[in-house]
């Protein structure tokens, strides 16, 4: 006996509904965790807006508009995208991974096209899959009142608890810290999407390049003149410090700086260091400002290092690989500090001048031409950044033949560096030249993730003609717990360039040793350590 046409209809969309409320049970536990202080409301709010979110998909690209079904479709990609990123990463998007979509350089975006496509590809897939079965064979069609008036009443739930949330200062609002509530709200698509463009409309944030007056607490004035002609801050990137031969590792990665910063030569190869985050966009302004992992506000209200040394007569330079290149909004927020520097230079985008050993003709140039005293330069790398077929040429190739990608980048990192410590040497006989990376590498999966110690570890090498700047000098800001903290880069740096540090809040600091997580959360590093073993 046949069902009637409506019964049919019926039991179809029953059938329908209980697949999205299971997948949006699946969803909804993955996005909610132990740490939620009203886990179960919380739970259910996340539940409810994405078995929302999985009917107004359905009724978009079941549309008799075309321009709604393309509505629909984006959605769905935009779905499936984040789906197929869990599979690939193995956690949902973070708020870091969407802060460095909006403020990454088109070179370094382009860099990641390889992982992109490992996710776009297949969500693109599947997205013309699911739409042709649905306009092949799904007839049932739902209202959209019912998603539309909870999506109307989450969101003044919402526009009531953002209008009690305190946002940064008046002069420098950041509309993300508010978009966190709404990412909770709605963790599938509508909230990344929401962040996203809050993200991108929030870069002007950085746009100020005016000198800012007020230093930071810790710093006691007035500043000494030191004998110290250039300080040099060679910034690494993606660096794992296990891959280092000058660590212990097998391979010989890094004969050269093994020999640079050997003690014989009054240098510092240093052990147990870490970055304070795991994204390029937090880890540069925690050693290059008195930026915090629980704030930004002395992002904007402090001077930062490169602003104390034009202060006590540095003149400062900002030298990076093309793939660094800071532009516009682009790489914003540590580009905020770099365009303070009086000399912004990258090198070559062809072929042969984009190899960071060419970073030392670069140098060169600007210690030639510049007749000035005193000078102040951050070299930032291309380092080990993916995908690491670009970071090597074939003379590391030669010298590692069986060595895979990532060690490649690192053998030429060391090639790098000497080609840097020889130009200096060329020009200085008074000189501090500190190497370290703004963060590690998870490798073969890279960094920015919630889980994984070695996108945190790095290395750290000093060397100084000044003798009071010795390896105690550096061991002197290493913490309680053992470990030699990024947050201790500007600390370090203030020295270099002759300012007192307040002992008092610098031994509150050093040993308040935590990282900045991807979630914008801060966590203890050795609890994080602990959970990463």
């Amino acid at each position: 006996m046949k069902l009637p046409e409506f019964t049919k209809r019926r039991s179809n969309a029953f059938i329908l509904l209980l697949v999205y409320l299971f997948l949006s049970l699946i969803l909804a536990n993955i996005h909610t965790t132990k740490d939620n202080t009203f886990t179960n409301l919380y739970f259910f709010i996340v539940l409810s807006t994405t078995f929302c979110l999985f009917l107004f998909i359905h009724i978009l690209i079941t549309s008799r508009y075309h321009f709604v079904v393309a509505i629909g479709m984006l959605f769905l990609f935009l779905l499936l995208s984040e789906i197929s990123y869990l599979i690939y990463f193995g956690e949902v998007i973070s708020e870091g991974v969407l802060d460095s979509i909006t403020e990454t350089s088109t070179d370094e975006a382009f860099s990641m096209l390889k992982p992109v496509l490992f996710i776009t590809v297949p969500a693109l897939i599947m997205t013309v899959i699911i739409l042709f079965i649905y306009k092949k064979f799904i007839t049932v069609r739902f209202r959209p009142i019912l998603p539309l008036t909870y999506y109307l009443i989450i969101g003044t739930i919402f526009i009531s608890l953002n209008n009690d949330t305190e946002i940064e200062n008046d002069t420098h609002k950041d509309f993300r810290l508010n978009l966190i509530i709404l990412r909770g709200f709605y963790p599938a698509v509508v909230g990344n999407v929401a962040y996203l463009g809050a993200t991108y409309l929030s870069t002007d944030i950085y746009a100020d390049t005016s000198e800012i007056e007020v230093f930071n607490d810790a710093v006691i004035l007035p500043p000494q003149n030191l004998n110290d002609n250039l300080v040099v801050l060679i910034m690494g990137e993606s660096s794992l410090v296990s891959r280092y031969s000058a660590y212990g590792y097998h391979k010989p990665t890094t004969p050269l700086m093994a020999e640079i910063f050997n003690q014989k030569n009054g240098g510092c190869i240093i052990n147990n260091s870490h970055s304070s985050a795991s994204f390029t966009r937090d880890s540069i302004p925690m050693t290059l400002s008195f930026n915090i992992p629980e704030s930004n506000d002395n992002l904007f209200n402090n001077k930062s290092i490169i602003e104390m040394a034009k202060y006590n007569n540095y003149k400062t330079y900002w030298l990076a690989s093309y793939r660094q290149s800071i532009k516009g909004p682009s790489n914003a927020k540590f580009g905020f500090i770099a365009r303070k520097s009086d000399e912004l230079d990258f090198t070559d985008k062809n072929t042969e001048g984009s190899y960071d050993v060419n970073l030392s003709k670069l140098l060169e140039k600007h210690l030639k031409k510049d007749s000035v005293t005193k000078k102040f330069i951050v070299i930032h790398l291309r380092g080990s950044h993916q995908p690491y077929s670009d970071g090597y040429d074939e003379i590391d190739k030669q010298a590692l033949p069986d060595a895979e990608n990532y060690d490649l980048t690192i053998h030429h990192t060391d090639r790098a560096v000497k080609a840097i410590y020889d130009v200096i040497n060329k020009y200085s006989r008074n000189y501090t030249i500190i190497y370290t990376s703004d963060h590690g590498e998870i490798v073969n999966i890279g960094h920015g993730m919630s889980k994984g110690i070695d996108q945190f570890l790095i290395p750290f090498m000093f060397i100084s003609t000044n003798n009071r700047f010795d390896c105690q000098f550096i061991e002197s800001f290493r913490s309680s717990n053992g470990y030699l903290s990024g947050l201790m880069n500007k600390y370090i740096l203030s020295n270099l360039l002759g300012y007192q540090i307040d002992q008092s809040i610098l031994d509150k600091e050093k040993n308040n040793d935590r990282i900045l997580l991807p979630n914008n959360k801060n966590m203890l590093f050795l609890d994080y350590l602990k959970l990463n073993k």
